[in-house]
């Protein structure tokens, strides 16, 4: 039997990841352990998203940013960081949800993203609800 190309695509991408899995991949133990719907349901809370009244694109999901400024506060990145790493990444980017380059948030949108939680006062909660989370799991 012979593998088609999309096969063997699939297959290697699987192999990676099953390899990365094996070496200790620290966003995936995030992913079991912090549950990023009710973080970004905070961050909902306390300040909601913006509206679209004046049309443009819409906010990305707020549990995507929240994902986005773990792994930036996790890494020390700046926004500029953070946006090339978006692009560059396959495990940043499989993490935080995107499916496709044009669904990338460009360092503006993280900065605004910042600055909302600040506003909130949610800031330094969250990273404070992630090691919560993440200490009940050793």
């Amino acid at each position: 039997m012979t593998l088609s190309h999309d096969q063997t695509s699939l297959l290697a991408d699987l192999e990676r990841e099953a390899k990365l899995n094996k070496l200790g991949d620290a966003l995936q133990v995030m992913e079991q352990h912090v549950d990023f719907g009710a973080l970004a349901n905070e961050v909902d809370r306390a300040h909601p998203r913006p509206r679209r009244e004046r049309g443009g694109r819409p906010p990305f999901p707020t549990e995507l940013m929240v994902r986005d400024l773990l792994i930036q506060q996790l890494l020390n990145l700046s926004d500029e960081q953070m946006e090339f790493q978006l692009l560059d990444r396959l495990s940043f980017q499989h993490f935080v949800g995107l499916r496709s380059i044009s669904q990338i948030p460009d360092r503006t949108t993280i900065w605004t993203f910042m600055e909302r939680l600040i506003q909130a006062g949610a800031s330094d909660s969250i990273f404070e609800a992630v090691n919560r989370q993440l200490s009940k799991h050793g």
